[in-house]
């Protein structure tokens, strides 16, 4: 599994540091069912390397039923040893009381409600909506709540207030390009008040809570200001995805639910 550092941090180091399970393609694991874990930190990603070792196994004719993948493990540095430092659950107690006394409390969040911000796509915003409702959560869509003889940015402000996570939707609904390249360069791009009310959303919760979703089109062009967000594909396993990172962030939601 390729993952940059963050992410690794975030969906495998902490939850083991911590005793919390693990959430690996759906399935939760417990910590200590882990027999052992070896982390490589390598120069190319596993896309690159696969090609390689493939034609390694075949010069060297080996024949064994072991997929490609394995061999990736033993690429690169092994850097097991400098990010796994005890055994499961090491940290939770040195956190139960705070480095200086004072008692730490895990915040949770306020509500069930998920904000979504979404462009012209009624169908992912759909989707979207009734999949968090199946996990006991409520989807804050703007143009379904009352005005109440409210501006738009009134509204806006006044619902993402007691907001703890935001699911953005982007869809290729726009086109553009620089103005001197124009139409030639023109790309698929998301409508311009869905990228504000991301770049709100980073600001007000944090990269952490804020999980977007993209239709995975050719041309489709992404912000390029936001480094560290998470983006997520709206194919296949993005419920998953949207509940390990809802879990993350304190939601007690059950993959179960989506059966």
């Amino acid at each position: 599994m390729d993952l940059p550092k963050e992410q690794l941090t975030e969906r495998f180091l902490n939850p083991y540091e911590y005793g919390t399970n693990i959430i690996v393609n759906g399935k939760s694991i417990e910590p200590n069912d882990i027999e052992r874990i070896k982390l490589n930190r390598t120069n190319k990603d596993s896309s690159r390397l696969l090609p390689q070792i493939r034609a390694e196994r075949i010069a060297n004719g080996v024949i064994l039923p072991i997929s490609d993948e394995w061999y990736v493990t033993d690429k690169g540095a092994d850097i097991t040893d400098e990010l796994i430092l005890g055994p499961p659950g090491y940290k939770k107690s040195d956190d139960v009381n705070g480095s200086n006394g004072m008692e730490v409390v895990e915040i949770m969040p306020e509500n069930n409600k998920i904000f979504v911000v979404h462009g012209h796509d009624k169908e992912i915003k759909q989707t979207v909506a009734r999949t968090l409702e199946k996990l006991d959560l409520k989807p804050i869509i703007l143009h379904e709540q009352p005005n109440i003889g409210r501006a738009i940015i009134e509204k806006f402000e006044d619902y993402s207030e007691a907001i703890s996570f935001a699911i953005i939707l982007l869809s290729p609904d726009d086109k553009g390009c620089e103005a001197n390249n124009f139409p030639k360069s023109a790309k698929l791009r998301a409508r311009q008040n869905v990228i504000l009310e991301l770049g709100y959303f980073i600001g007000k919760l944090g990269r952490n809570k804020v999980l977007v979703l993209f239709r995975d089109e050719i041309d489709f062009e992404h912000p390029s200001d936001f480094v560290g967000v998470l983006y997520t594909p709206f194919t296949n396993g993005w419920e998953l995805e949207m509940v390990r990172e809802l879990k993350s962030c304190g939601y007690d939601v059950d993959a179960n639910n989506l059966v």
